[in-house]
């Protein structure tokens, strides 16, 4: 007697599943519509921000496919079983997510917050920036971080909720920037020559723009001796990192030796500690 229920149990699932067999096979072919379908949609996507946005396109690809094949997914299987409610799963699918958003509030913060960054696109892909105690060249923006290669080779992961809510710096924005450098000079007799020669000096540097011309202004009298704080002002389309360098070493240097002709009638001058960019 139990192997005959046994056997009949046994049957009576064989004949289930072979009466739902065209269900199987018609969920099967809708899901597969489903997911052909997500996959042309999110290469049309790709292909249309192609050269512009392409990091937005992609994500927006991903999250537009996964919802295609989650509605495949509940399309089948409504047809494999017709008692299946929707509205139920959401239901379900609703009181989840409130759970979810409590767990994973970094997560879903920095999600939307890389969103926005690449809807708005403050800095790109190649771009130089800094971000507090961090800067380098952008390699990746993701959905979650962005992955930027700092000057001495690392890489840091940065949170973007910490871009969306913290000031950042792009270096690259223009191609065009210009430079800072202060000098201290001491025993000065003529101000105006001295200024001339600084000027003259720096649009002699390759590299450096005529227009805006460079500039060479006084920022303080140290003391009562004729000593001076000038501040050299130069414009270049030079806005990376090492041409930054290249420029303040071609332009000191042009500085020193035009200076250095008349030490002695002018007076010593020695580069200050201070150094900005604007």
């Amino acid at each position: 007697m139990p192997l005959d229920s046994f056997w009949q149990s046994v049957r009576h699932m064989g004949e289930s599943v072979i009466s739902r067999l065209p269900a199987l096979i018609l969920a099967s072919i809708v899901f597969a519509l489903f997911y052909a379908l997500s996959r042309l949609v999110s290469r049309l996507i790709r292909r249309s921000t192609r050269g512009h946005r392409e990091n937005l396109g992609t994500v927006f690809a991903r999250l537009i496919g996964a919802a295609i094949i989650l509605l495949g997914l509940l399309t089948a299987i409504s047809v494999v079983a017709p008692s299946f409610q929707a509205a139920d799963l959401i239901k379900i699918l609703g009181i989840g997510g409130v759970a979810i958003g409590f767990a994973f509030q970094n997560i879903l913060q920095n999600f939307l917050a890389g969103l926005l960054l690449l809807w708005a696109e403050p800095f790109r892909v190649g771009d130089e920036i800094k971000v507090d105690a961090y800067e380098g060249i952008v390699e990746e923006i993701q959905p979650r971080a962005t992955i930027i290669k700092t000057y001495d080779e690392r890489r840091v992961v940065i949170p973007n909720a910490d871009l969306f809510t913290h000031s950042v710096i792009v270096n690259t924005a223009s191609d065009v920037r210009r430079w800072e450098y202060d000098l201290s000079v001491k025993s000065v007799s003529d101000i105006s020559e001295i200024k001339s020669r600084i000027v003259n000096a720096v649009r002699q540097v390759p590299g450096t723009l005529p227009d805006p011309s460079p500039e060479a202004l006084v920022l303080e009298l140290t003391d009562d001796s004729g000593s001076l704080k000038v501040r050299v002002l130069w414009w270049t389309k030079a806005p990376r990192q090492h041409q930054m360098l290249a420029s303040y070493d071609a332009v000191l240097t042009a500085i020193r030796q035009a200076l250095s002709q008349s030490d002695e009638k002018q007076g010593d001058v020695k580069p200050g500690a201070d150094k900005r960019a604007a």
